[in-house]
């Protein structure tokens, strides 16, 4: 396989988790922030940093790509 293809393809699999994530983060039904529970919130800070932390992989995979 050509590798633009194999970049594409890890692209779209990153932007699908990535929008999982932020879905769960941001979700349509939320509660405030001061109603959650405290298993709630550790879930919620979850969510978000594995949502930032896919963003950050994805940044660093398309600019590997981009430079070779």
């Amino acid at each position: 396989m050509d590798d633009f293809v194999i970049g594409f393809i890890i692209g779209i699999l990153i932007g699908i988790s990535l929008g999982i994530a932020i879905e769960v983060a941001l979700g349509i039904r939320q509660k405030p922030w001061s109603a959650l529970t405290e298993e709630e919130k550790k879930n919620r800070k979850n969510a978000i940093r594995l949502g930032t932390l896919t963003l950050f992989v994805e940044i660093i995979i398309f600019v590997w790509f981009l430079l070779t």
